[in-house]
């Protein structure tokens, strides 16, 4: 079963041994305003081997960090976005320091997969959790009382 880390939800940067290696889920799901990319769609850049820009990439690129990256979702390589098939963020918003906590679908039905189930359900014990489907649906669960 896969678990969450709460003390690695806000963590900033790579937890220690965890890399993007193959995967490539943000270079899809996230928007970089630098590159003109929207959400939900691959960024130019990406190619079979990864991102051709990695070492010089935008600075949006750069501060992003998954909470598989961050170590906040446990179960190894197998909790990896690319092979969970979510990939799941935590973020403030500056303005009104409200706290966001995402899982966005990577292909049809992988929210209900149960390793993936199983996160947002632990999620959803202390946190809203906005689910962002591959067809662009969006729902919500509420914590849980």
């Amino acid at each position: 079963m896969i678990h969450v880390r709460l003390d690695r939800l806000r963590a900033v940067g790579a937890s220690h041994g965890r890399a993007c290696g193959p995967c490539t889920a943000c270079c899809t799901l996230m928007a970089v305003p630098e590159l003109r990319k929207p959400n939900r769609r691959a960024c130019d850049h990406v190619t079979a081997d990864g991102c051709s820009i990695h070492a010089e990439r935008p600075e949006d690129c750069r501060l992003f960090h998954c909470l598989w990256l961050r170590g906040a979702i446990e179960g190894g390589e197998a909790s990896r976005p690319d092979v969970l098939g979510v990939m799941f963020d935590q973020f403030t918003v500056r303005e009104d320091q409200s706290t966001h906590t995402i899982a966005f679908e990577l292909w049809d039905r992988a929210l209900d997969a149960p390793r993936a189930r199983a996160v947002i359900d632990e999620l959803a014990q202390q946190f809203k959790i906005a689910l962002s489907y591959r067809d662009g649906r969006w729902s919500e669960i509420d914590p849980a009382p």
